[in-house]
């Protein structure tokens, strides 16, 4: 089976939206996927120097995203290159779709001149953890990955100091 890895395009909306789900489903949230495939497709193909989305296909078929963005990191004065979201439906795993996702976006933190490439894995996710074991990407040890959604960001927003 051959992988090609690119960018994201017009009309690759609804296997963007599929992959999230998947991905959504897989860490029990298929609930908060609020987001459809239009809406996907009219931001992750947009051009854009500081965001991007790259797909794996194979054999034509998409069957992995790779969502990642530039934040600018005060410890190096530059931007890094953050993964959002990396998810190979089950038909694409083995196929090496995820690594060459993972090394595309290293070769981009290469190209733009970003010292840093960070990404979240959660605790359970002993899959993911072998993989990016063998990416050669290392845990930060104690940091936690805190996160708010609705009623808690609106309660904070309103709170009394």
């Amino acid at each position: 089976m051959s992988v090609i890895v690119r960018n994201a395009r017009l009309g690759d909306g609804a296997a963007l939206h599929r992959l999230i789900c998947d991905l959504a489903e897989h860490h029990g949230h298929l609930d908060n996927v609020v987001s459809t495939a239009e809406q996907l497709e009219a931001v992750l193909c947009a051009a854009s120097d500081h965001r991007g989305c790259l797909v794996a296909e194979a054999d034509g078929e998409v069957v992995g995203l790779a969502y990642w963005y530039e934040v600018f990191t005060t410890f190096t004065a530059r931007n890094k290159i953050y993964l959002e979201d990396i998810v190979v439906s089950s038909g694409g795993r083995g196929t090496g779709a995820g690594f060459a996702l993972i090394k595309r976006l290293a070769q981009l933190c290469v190209e733009r001149g970003c010292p840093r490439f960070e990404w979240l894995a959660m605790s359970d996710n002993e899959a993911g953890q072998k993989f990016y074991k063998r990416t050669g990407g290392k845990v930060l040890k104690g940091a936690e990955t805190w996160q708010m959604w609705g009623d808690e960001i609106k309660a904070l927003a309103e709170a009394e100091a």
